[in-house]
Order: structure tokens, then sequence, then C-alpha cells
């Protein structure tokens, strides 16, 4: 099972994770890990490798970011740029979460889930404005 680490700054990963729980149980090989104020870049960044060794059964580990270029991005990029089983995206949000734990059984590469991530981030996003009546 790939594994998943969600990561965010103040404590976004810990809240999405506390948050999905509501619907799922199944959380195995699923890590949050935020950048707090009294955490260090470099602490952080050891804290993320640790992380991903936790989950990582050899199916690969996907990395969800809160944000692209912030220091939790920035430090999964330097863990990905050495290894090929690594996968990060950004912008995570609770559709995207929920759609790779619900996927990641069937879908058991890390490259598949990855594509799926990235719609289910981009089709969760929603404009809703009031309905004219004429």
């Amino acid at each position: 099972m790939v594994g998943i680490v969600i990561i965010s700054h103040g404590k976004l990963a810990t809240n999405i994770m506390s948050t999905i729980k509501l619907f799922t149980k199944d959380v195995e090989n699923v890590k949050t890990l935020d950048l707090t104020q009294d955490l260090g870049p470099e602490e952080f960044m050891q804290n993320l490798k640790t992380a991903v060794d936790e989950v990582n059964t050899g199916q690969g580990v996907l990395v969800m970011a809160d944000l692209f270029g912030g220091t939790p991005a920035n430090s999964a990029w330097k863990i990905i740029s050495s290894s090929q089983d690594i996968c990060c995206i950004t912008g995570v949000n609770l559709g995207m979460v929920l759609e790779v734990l619900f996927q990641r059984k069937e879908n058991k590469k890390l490259s598949k889930l990855l594509k799926l991530a990235k719609e289910a981030g981009t089709n969760s996003i929603k404009v809703l404005e009031p309905i004219e009546s004429n």
C-alpha cells in the first residue's frame, strides 16, 4: 500500500486527519507533520524523513503538502530529488485526501494515485453562487 504523509504550516495537516477520521477509520500508513513556530526547518526536514520511512512499505510514498514554495513542500522536494519512490502534491484539501485514501487499495501505483489526487483536488473546488431568478 502506498504510504501517505500530509504536511503543512500550522496545524492544518493534523486537522485534516482529524476530519478524515469522521469519514473513515482506514488511515493505515498515514502520518501528519505540522510546521509550527517552535520547529525549525532542519528539525522539520528530519521529522519528514522519519515519517516517510515509517509509512514506506515498498510501494512508494505520496507526500501531500499545503502550499507550493513553502517550507513543508520545499522539504519534500529535497527528499524527492534523492528518491524514485516518493512524490509530492501541493494544495492539499479534504477532497483530495479522501479520494486517495478510498482509492489506494485498488490503485496500487504511486503514479496513479498522484494523478487521482490532482484530479480530486481540482474537482473538489467549486464556486457556489446565488441562482438568478427571472
